[in-house]
């Protein structure tokens, strides 16, 4: 394990093996650290090294200075990253073993060629070598600048490989911001910029691609004299051939191309009726999260930040995500975001922006329509600086678990705005997955009616069959026991139609996962909720589900992680998360965190309360319990009394046979605790 982690690429830093940043007392005692970390496996002469840095120097004053510095260097370290110092009389370096260096990652993942690879090496480079590193002797100033060609250059050829390799795969999103990036460096580079347009026509940003030849002509004309070539001209023809409006109707001549607000906005109108036309899904961009301050971590992180929220929306099948490169390319513009909407030809923005606080960094996001510019949803995290990376995925999670749910709510109240027979099948949709999170029997009725409407409009609407799966399951599970018997195969049917029809879609790999769960398929089960899981791992609902079905399977930690994650993306829940979560802990053997979680919903579910005086027979309190156990008992009853069951049907096999455990030991776990509670 190395003992010393050294950053050359962007500016120096360099940190102990637990992560904690170290400070040199000079700029010239750093300048030596990193000129012998560039080449970690060799020996330096003392004399070379003393020229190098005080070249200016008489021999005898640069090599006492060599050694005051490595004196200096040796303190500044912490002790176990000492002997990583190879010092003899005559040489000096650093040994490769105990030292951990992003130039030499960088060279050797380049060298490997693989587009993995060369993805990886291109992240390590947060910027030039050595980066604002000055002042530090001639001869040090030349051997920065050959290593900065020397970088260029490798830099230059690994991303126009990797762009090569995008485009080759499809990666478009990847691909632009890639060209963009080589155009900062070399805006006349014509076989970038030829790419760029090719993929901002592959995304229908007849604007953009417009924009991006007209600019590369004027500075063609303003630096060079000449005119593109003709392969560039025949791709702005191809643009004008896209331009919006009946064929023939206008014909656009070489100097007379239309302004770009004009293209903007006719092609925002085309897109919303091709929109209109193949989908009903509200559509949305990300936009770069913007530092108040300057600082390239900070302009990193907002770039990342936006593209991973970006990343993760995409996973939600009722969202059409713009690809984070095209909203991403808006960063450096002062364009105001209706405008970016109108472009784009969205309906929700999602921005935001960072700020330091002293040692805190503070992150405020906020979800714009629009079509009215009005604010839907705001929300202000902070975290420390030190903990910025452990709480990104975090802070994605939360952003991305409350956004989706804003955006229906959103849509839901324009729908009811708007008369019944103008709802389209994603609007009845909405309305439907609203009426099922009402607990009460009429309300799922209604849910069906919405479901099935949606149908009538759309027969291949995926997400309606899921809906109607639901409504089975909930039925099943909150109002009866052997309604079950009846329903199972239309569940069944239901969920396997919505995973044929849309095989992406994670709620219908989730509902077809249930219902093979109480059809004793628990291998066909176990697949479906794991797809589910791996197609969206942020959608709070289906990790609630999957956290008691998990744990039925004979998985009860992973039950436990995606209760956890579910109880953390939804802190305003409906009662039934307690129950399904309460279930995964109870299976794991963790009984207080089980009490504690369906203590705040104790009769989300006809079984809800026998799980908690479950737990507190297993803690040896089985008295604890004896309340919740009697509110089982009169329902049991109850349904006894209505003919639900058999009448030799007693309280133990009712309960037993509602959560058909798959391994032995769970299932006679679970019939410990009931009995230890009292019941029979």
């Amino acid at each position: 394990m190395p003992h010393l982690h050294v950053s050359l690429l962007g500016e120096f830093a360099c940190h102990a093996a637990d992560g904690t940043p170290l400070v040199f007392p000079t700029r010239k005692v750093e300048a030596l650290l990193a000129y012998l970390a560039a080449s970690p496996s060799r020996r330096h002469p003392r004399e070379k090294l003393a020229g190098l840095l005080w070249g200016d120097m008489p021999e005898s004053r640069a090599r006492t200075n060599l050694r005051q510095a490595l004196s200096r260097l040796q303190q500044a370290l912490p002790e176990s990253a000492r002997g990583c110092l190879a010092i003899t009389p005559r040489e000096v370096g650093l040994r490769a073993s105990m030292t951990a260096v992003d130039l030499d990652t960088f060279q050797r993942l380049a060298a490997d060629g693989t587009p993995e690879t060369l993805e990886r090496a291109l992240a390590l480079y947060r910027g030039p070598f050595l980066e604002g590193m000055a002042d530090c002797g001639e001869a040090f100033e030349e051997w920065l600048m050959v290593q900065h060609r020397w970088l260029d250059e490798q830099l230059q050829q690994l991303m126009h490989r990797l762009l090569e390799h995008y485009v080759l795969t499809g990666a478009i999103d990847p691909a632009i911001q890639l060209a963009l990036r080589l155009l900062a460096h070399d805006p006349l580079d014509e076989g970038v910029q030829q790419t760029l347009v090719r993929l901002y026509l592959y995304q229908d940003r007849i604007g953009a691609a417009l924009a991006q030849y007209r600019q590369f002509r004027e500075r063609l004309a303003d630096e060079l004299g000449i005119d593109p070539s003709p392969e560039t001209e025949g791709l702005k023809a191809e643009i004008l051939q896209r331009l919006p409006g009946p064929p023939g109707e206008v014909s656009w001549e070489r100097d007379d191309l239309p302004e770009c607000s004009r293209v903007i906005d006719a092609a925002a109108e085309a897109r919303a009726r091709r929109r209109a036309e193949v989908t009903e899904r509200p559509s949305i961009a990300v936009l770069a999260f913007m530092p108040l301050e300057d600082g390239r971590r900070q302009r990193h992180l907002g770039d990342g930040l936006a593209e991973d929220i970006a990343t993760e929306l995409g996973r939600f099948c009722e969202l059409d995500v713009i690809a984070p490169a095209s909203a991403l390319a808006y960063r450096d513009s002062r364009v105001p975001p209706a405008r970016v909407g109108s472009e784009l030809g969205v309906d929700y923005l999602l921005e935001g922006q960072l700020r330091h606080r002293g040692d805190r960094l503070r992150l405020t996001a906020r979800l714009l329509s629009t079509a009215s510019a009005r604010q839907v949803w705001a929300e202000r995290y902070d975290c420390l600086l030190d903990e910025l990376y452990e709480v990104q995925d975090d802070m994605v999670c939360r952003i991305v678990g409350s956004l989706v749910g804003r955006i229906e709510d959103d849509r839901l109240a324009l729908a009811h705005r708007t008369p019944p027979s103008n709802w389209q099948a994603y609007e009845l949709w909405l309305c439907g997955w609203h009426a099922l999170r009402q607990p009460d029997l009429p309300a799922i009725r209604e849910a069906r009616r919405y479901f099935r409407q949606a149908l009538a409009r759309d027969p291949n609407f995926a997400r309606a069959y899921v809906g109607l799966a639901l409504a089975h399951l909930d039925e099943w599970a909150c109002y009866s026991w052997n309604y079950w018997v009846f329903l199972q195969e239309e569940a069944l049917a239901l969920g396997r139609k919505a995973v044929a029809l849309d095989p992406r879609d994670h709620r219908a790999r989730c509902m077809l996962g249930l219902a093979e769960l109480y059809g004793g398929h628990y291998e066909a089960a176990n697949r479906e909720l794991s797809l589910a899981l791996e197609l969206n791992p942020n959608d709070a609902d289906v990790l609630a589900h999957a956290s008691f079905a998990l744990a039925l399977i004979g998985e009860p930690e992973r039950g436990v992680e995606a209760a956890r994650k579910a109880l953390r993306l939804a802190p305003h829940r409906p009662d039934w998360y307690a129950g399904m979560a309460g279930i995964a802990f109870f299976s794991a053997r963790r009984y207080e965190e089980a009490i504690d979680t369906m203590a705040t919903s104790p009769q989300a579910f006809c079984n809800t309360p026998a799980f908690i005086a479950a737990s507190h027979a297993h803690l040896g309190h089985p008295e604890q319990g004896a309340g919740h156990r009697e509110t089982v008992y009169r329902h049991y009853r109850y349904q006894l009394a209505r003919g639900t069951f058999p009448a030799d049907t007693t309280c133990l096999d009712w309960l037993t046979a509602l959560d058909p455990y798959r391994r032995r030991d769970d299932a006679e776990h679970y019939l410990a605790g009931l009995r230890r509670a009292g019941f029979e």
